[in-house]
This record gives C-alpha cells, structure tokens and sequence, in this order.
C-alpha cells in the first residue's frame, strides 16, 4: 500500500510525515534526488521546515557544500505557488544525462488551532502574548482585503469558476469556527496545482518523477502537528506530455467534512477516501442544504481519482510504487 495513504486526511506529527515521505521517496529507488519546499513566511512555519530540511534533506539530498544538503526553500506571505520555481529548483540538483530524477516537493500551507469549551476553533494563536491571524494571509483573504499577495490569492482561489471563499464566509454551510481550517486545506490543494499544471505544460529539463505532497501545518501552542491534504505523482520519464494521478481531497471547501478524535482532525470529502454520488457539507444539514449543497459547485469541479484532469496517460508509477 502506498506509504501516505493512511496520512491523508489525518493530523499527524511533523517527523512522522516527513519520515513517510522520505521512506516513500526512497522506495522509488531513483538515481538522483532534489526536494523542494514551500511555505508561508509566518514565524510559526520554522518548525515544519526545520523538520523537514533534517528528516528528508539529511536522508536523500547531495551535499550543497561538504556535509551540508539543503532543500530548495520558497517563503511567502500565504504559501503561493511562485510560476517557474519548481523548475529552477529541479535545474538545482544535478543527474546524469540519462538518469532519471525525483523532485521531492512539499507545500504547507497552515492555521492555527486553539481548544475553547466547545471544541477546537481555528484561525488564531496567542503568540508573543497576543492573539493573532495565524495564517494571516488566508485571514486576510476571507477579511477581503486589498494586497497584492492577498489579490492574488483570491483569485487561485476563484480559479475554475468556482468561488471559493464566498463558500468560505457564507456561515450557513461552514460553521466559522472551522473556517480558517477549510482554506487552509483548499490553499495547499490549490498551489499544488498550480505547480502540476506548469509541469504539465513545459516538462522538466530531463526525465524525472516528480512527488508532490500538499499539507496543511497545524500550529498548536504546544507542538505542530500536520495533515496531508493528498499527493500527486508526475512521470515526466518519457517523450510526450508528463502524466500525472492524484489522490487525496479535492479543492472544494464546501465538500469538506471535519471530524476530531481526541481533538486531532480528521477530513474526508467527496472523493476522499472514496468518491460518493453526493457532495458532503462540513455541518449538520441545514434545512434545504442536504438538498442543494451537490448544486452550488459545478459537477466538473467535483472530481474523484477517474477524472480526465487528473489521470492522464499511463501510470505514473512502478508497481510498487504510489498508488
């Protein structure tokens, strides 16, 4: 079974995710090595890169200088995918001619998490003795306010005809106690991507595999913990367009559902982990929203593994490689 199956969706420690992407990377058995890692510039994203860069760089990566391998690193406000950069940084990390190379790259959105009397609420962090947007660019977002980091945001957030963040503020389907969480979870699917569309679109400079893991940092005010939001895998082995499969959840805020055991989510949707006729609404049915909740988003935006978006050509994996 493949190593992050049972990652997706669950909050997990920050060592144990990197580990199983380290442990998966390495199952590939590729030749060459580079990994990849974006984040938002939010303090509280240090720790998350921090584990990482020493549980994956230190394990896969060539030395940047003697005994020093180092992941290629973006930080911005909000985590968003910058066009181009996955393709500089595969042109980092060296191959032969006819090796094949695998670009290990992770994307981490985050929010914070807070427990009250009724359960845990999403969006702020006492840091510093002040409570505080924890991400305060997604908080911003659904705030509507006017930023170039922000503006763009909202419209990867508005891409495909589908308007994600009047799904976010409109209380009536998700409860705002949840909210931050649920953009959370769409920013990192949303930027991963858009990172799979310019592979899909140019290729890499040589033949490469591409691992592509979206996850959302919890930032507790004990330690972080994580959830994988899903994974990608991209074959650019071969002549021709790159082929690529996903699994994991969808990008559709409305569709998510969120459960807690012993206060550490669990999501599902949709098309995680199994594809259902209807669309799932975070909350309790409301009156009419058992009913219409599958016709607020388009049906091609309700995607399940089959979709001709996300399975093209050939399996992009060995056998025993990702499901």
């Amino acid at each position: 079974m493949n190593l992050l199956h049972n990652l997706i969706g669950v909050e997990a420690g920050l060592a144990e995710v990197a580990r199983t992407i380290c442990a998966l990377a390495q199952s590939l058995a590729v030749p060459a090595v580079g990994a990849y890692h974006l984040t938002c510039s939010d303090e509280t994203e240090w720790c998350v890169a921090d584990v990482f860069h020493k549980v994956v760089a230190e394990s896969l990566l060539p030395p940047l200088r003697p005994g020093e391998p180092a992941v290629f690193h973006t930080m911005n406000l909000g985590a968003r995918y910058e066009p181009g950069s996955l393709r500089i940084a595969e042109h980092h990390y060296p191959a032969s001619v006819a090796a094949t190379k695998l670009m290990v790259v992770k994307i981490n959105s985050h929010v914070a998490v807070g427990s009250t009397p009724g359960g845990p609420r999403y969006g702020t962090l006492l840091r510093y003795g002040v409570e505080s947007a924890c991400c305060g660019a997604l908080s911003a977002l659904l705030a509507g306010a006017a930023l170039p980091a922000v503006d763009e945001l909202r419209r990867t957030f508005q891409s495909d005809g589908v308007d994600r963040v009047a799904m976010l503020r409109d209380a009536g389907r998700i409860r705002p106690e949840h909210r931050a969480l649920f953009a959370a979870v769409a920013n990192a699917r949303l930027q991963a991507a858009q990172a799979v569309a310019e592979l899909t679109a140019e290729g890499p400079s040589g033949p490469s595999l591409f691992l592509i893991v979206p996850c959302v940092t919890i930032n507790r005010e004990t330690e972080d913990s994580e959830v994988v939001v899903g994974q990608y895998g991209v074959d650019a082995t071969e002549d021709g367009p790159p082929s690529v499969r996903y699994q994991g959840l969808g990008d559709v805020p409305l569709h998510y559902r969120l459960h807690h055991q012993d206060e550490r989510i669990v999501l599902t949707d949709n098309q995680w982990p199994e594809p259902l006729g209807d669309a799932r609404i975070e909350a309790e049915p409301r009156g009419e929203d058992r009913h219409h909740a599958a016709r607020d988003v388009p049906s091609a935006y309700c995607l399940d593994q089959h979709d001709e978006r996300i399975v093209l050509g050939r399996d992009p994996w060995p056998k025993d490689g990702p499901a």
